[in-house]
Formats: structure tokens, C-alpha cells, sequence
């Protein structure tokens, strides 16, 4: 009999467990899916596993689902990160270098890569667990070879406010976002990458 009740109370857990993060999918599921253009001032900071504080940058991000992201760091040095939706194009403009990639072969564990990806997708690729004091919700990836650990988004007033990542050295990442616009009107050529005129670039393949 003992046996028996614990195996039911182990089941309940694990059954409320579950239906927690169903409940947590579907929770974010539908706060993303209403935004489908987005648009906001960012600031990134990385720390070491011991709270250091390696490199901090701000910048400007745009994405539109899925797939389609704009990612330009402003300070302290210049870089654009630009998904077209068929390729990713990395421009380092201090070192006057373009790097391409296919994007359906590139890694999805940028930030940038993380916030457009369809909420569907994001479903097949993590767990997700809500947060219990915020509104908030925790990301595990399901493949186990993947760059960071956890993944932590925060929102305020149904807007995503913070993104907290850690990686597999206990390196963390805290991006805080700022003037959110959410369903902005896009140019066209928002997410269009234009080569620099009269400049010696140097293009590299991904």
C-alpha cells in the first residue's frame, strides 16, 4: 500500500508538472503570436560565471516572423547582423568584413535567431517552464548540443522586456530591451542587406 501511494503521489507531480508546461507553451505561444513585427533599443551584457562583466554593447534590433531580424550594435564598435530569410549576412564594419551564411544551416541560438523564430517552433525546440514571481518563462533546449543551457525571457505588460541566456560554461547574457514597439509598419528593405559602396570589403562565406 505504501508503495502503491507513492507511486500515485509521484504521478500526480508529474502530472501537474506537465500540465504546467503545457500550459506555459500555450502561454507564450499566444503572446508571441501576436506580435509579428517588432521593433526596439537594446542593451547586451555578458558576464562570467563568476559575475564579471566581459563585454558590454547597445545597439538596435528588428525582427518580423519568422525568420527575419535586423540586429545592429551602435556601441561601443559598429556590427550588423541582418536574416533575409534566406541568407544571414554579418557585417563588421570596423574590420571592413562581410561574412554570409545560408540561414536554414546556421545555428539558431542567437538572440536574434531566438526572438524570430515561429512560436511553433520554439515549442519543438525547448522546454518551457513558466516563472513563478514574473511574467516570465524559462527555455531548455531539448537537443543537448546546443550553445546555451537555459534561456529566460521576462515581459512587462505583455511586452518582452529581458532576455536572459547561459551557456554551457555558466557564461550569462543579459539583453534588456527599451522603447519596444510592437506590429511596427517595415519598410520593404528593412531586412536587406546593401553591400558598401567604395569601400575595400572583404566577403566570407559561412
Amino acid at each position: 500500500m505504501k508503495f502503491f501511494n507513492k507511486y500515485r503521489l509521484f504521478f500526480l507531480i508529474l502530472l501537474l508538472l506537465t500540465s504546467a508546461q503545457v500550459l506555459a507553451e500555450e502561454k507564450l505561444s499566444q503572446l508571441l503570436s501576436n506580435v509579428q513585427t517588432s521593433r526596439a533599443d537594446f542593451t547586451q551584457t555578458i558576464m562570467s560565471a563568476r559575475g564579471q562583466i566581459l563585454q558590454q554593447v547597445s545597439g538596435k534590433m528588428t525582427i518580423q516572423r519568422p525568420g527575419h531580424f535586423r540586429w545592429e550594435v551602435t556601441q561601443p564598435n559598429r556590427q550588423l547582423l541582418i536574416a533575409d530569410g534566406q541568407h544571414i549576412w554579418f557585417y563588421d564594419i570596423d574590420l571592413q568584413q562581410v561574412t554570409i551564411q545560408k540561414q536554414k544551416t546556421a545555428h539558431r541560438d542567437s538572440p536574434a535567431a531566438l526572438l524570430s523564430e515561429s512560436p511553433k517552433n520554439l515549442s519543438q525546440l525547448f522546454n518551457i517552464h513558466p516563472l513563478m514571481d514574473v511574467q516570465g518563462f524559462t527555455l531548455l533546449p531539448k537537443n543537448k548540443n546546443e550553445l546555451f543551457q537555459s534561456i529566460t525571457l521576462i515581459f512587462q505588460k505583455n511586452r518582452l522586456s529581458e532576455m536572459r541566456l547561459i551557456d554551457k560554461l555558466e557564461q550569462q547574457t543579459a539583453i534588456n530591451f527599451s522603447q519596444v514597439e510592437i506590429n511596427p509598419y517595415l519598410p520593404a528593405n528593412t531586412f536587406h542587406f546593401f553591400m558598401p559602396k567604395d569601400k575595400n570589403i572583404e566577403i566570407v562565406n559561412g
